[in-house]
This record gives structure tokens, C-alpha cells and sequence, in this order.
């Protein structure tokens, strides 16, 4: 999806809790385990992308849990290469 010039990634797509019918774009070995908006943000720094954060937005298809965020990135790549990249960076933090 397209928004304000950028993808918009939900943390939902790297999420290894949610199934993929809930939303998750990632096989779940690649995703991680409930990730923080922080952990994003700090991961799309790191790999050089330029975004803008929306912390209190609902994925819609899950309207009725807690508030999840997202993040326009600046980009022209599909949204699955930088949800890997970001879920890789993210992993790799976490060690």
C-alpha cells in the first residue's frame, strides 16, 4: 500500500505471534516475536530509510486489539523486502 509518498508498514506483518491470515507477511521464522514500534523505528534508522511514525492506529483488520502503530517508509521496494530487512535488523538487536 501507498501512502504519503511511502509503504505503509504495520507491525503486524512482522509479528511470528499473529497468523498470516491475521495480517502477518513474513514466514515465521523470519518475523519476531512481538515487536516493539520502538524496535522498528530504531531498526529503520540503522538501515537508512526515511519515515514517519503513527503510534496510535489500529491495524484494521484487528480493530479490537491493543493499538499496534505504523510507519510510512520512504521507498520504492515492495513492502515484503523491507519487512524482512527491518525483521532481520531487529533480530539481530535483540542478540
Amino acid at each position: 500500500m501507498k501512502k504519503k509518498g511511502g509503504r505503509i508498514l504495520w507491525l503486524v506483518y512482522i509479528d511470528a505471534s499473529v497468523p498470516r491470515s491475521r495480517g502477518r507477511v513474513l514466514p515465521r521464522g523470519l518475523a519476531v516475536e512481538k515487536p516493539s514500534l520502538k524496535e522498528v523505528v530504531q531498526a529503520l534508522e540503522e538501515l537508512g530509510y526515511k519515515f514517519q511514525v503513527f503510534p496510535d492506529k489500529k491495524y484494521p483488520p484487528l480493530w479490537f486489539e491493543e493499538k499496534w502503530g505504523y510507519v510510512v517508509v520512504e521507498t520504492n521496494e515492495k513492502i515484503r523486502e523491507i519487512a524482512s530487512k527491518v525483521a532481520g535488523k531487529i533480530r539481530e538487536m535483540r542478540r
